[in-house]
């Protein structure tokens, strides 16, 4: 073999191994790059579903905030029903215990226009059982007799000259005064020291 032919194999070796390692290298590089890519993709799937599990907690927290909330509205709507329920029944119970109030007055006034032998007992037995029934409602009757006067509950009719410890005292009670489940339902009209 020549020189040339010599040289011209040792050029053509000498390229295919120039060729060879650039092709190695390219695979590396490739290799390198589908590796980061790889990489890349890895982090950005991570990076996504870290935000997709931030975006469903702050999601299942507003949620659980509106349920609480409507479970307490429907809470105070039961409350604000039941008290609705019980106000009706009360005003109607006060209005049909003060259409009876006349009856009561009535009944007093019969007791003390009859005679002690003219069927008294019997009108007071009635009396007392129809002022329980009404205190199983919450009716009570206001004491004024001796106390001092309350322009909250008593309602002066008449002035008389008292003794200085009588002043301002209710001295008589022309008609009774009545207090349902702790409210005024009528007013006592009485008689006051001046």
């Amino acid at each position: 073999m020549s020189n040339q032919e010599k040289e011209k194999s040792k050029n053509n070796k000498q390229a295919e191994e120039t060729v060879a390692a650039s092709q190695e290298a390219a695979i590396e590089k490739n290799a390198d790059t589908k590796a980061a890519a790889k990489h890349l993709n890895e982090a950005e799937m991570l990076a996504d579903a870290q935000k997709l599990a931030e975006d469903l907690t702050n999601e299942k927290d507003q949620l659980y905030k509106n349920h609480l909330r409507l479970q307490a509205d429907f809470d105070n709507f039961r409350k604000r029903s039941r008290q609705e329920r019980t106000d009706i029944v009360n005003m109607a119970n006060s209005a049909l215990i003060l259409a009876l109030l006349p009856v009561l007055d009535n009944f007093e006034r019969a007791i003390n226009a009859l005679p002690a032998d003219s069927g008294r007992e019997g009108v007071q037995l009635i009396q007392r059982q129809l002022l329980e029934t009404l205190a199983a409602v919450g009716l009570t009757p206001i004491e004024a007799l001796g106390a001092d006067f309350d322009p909250q509950i008593h309602e002066a009719v008449l002035q008389s000259e008292a003794e200085p410890e009588q002043k301002g005292k209710v001295l008589g009670e022309a008609q009774k005064g009545y207090m349902l489940n702790g409210k005024l339902l009528r007013a006592s009209m009485v008689q006051v020291g001046a």
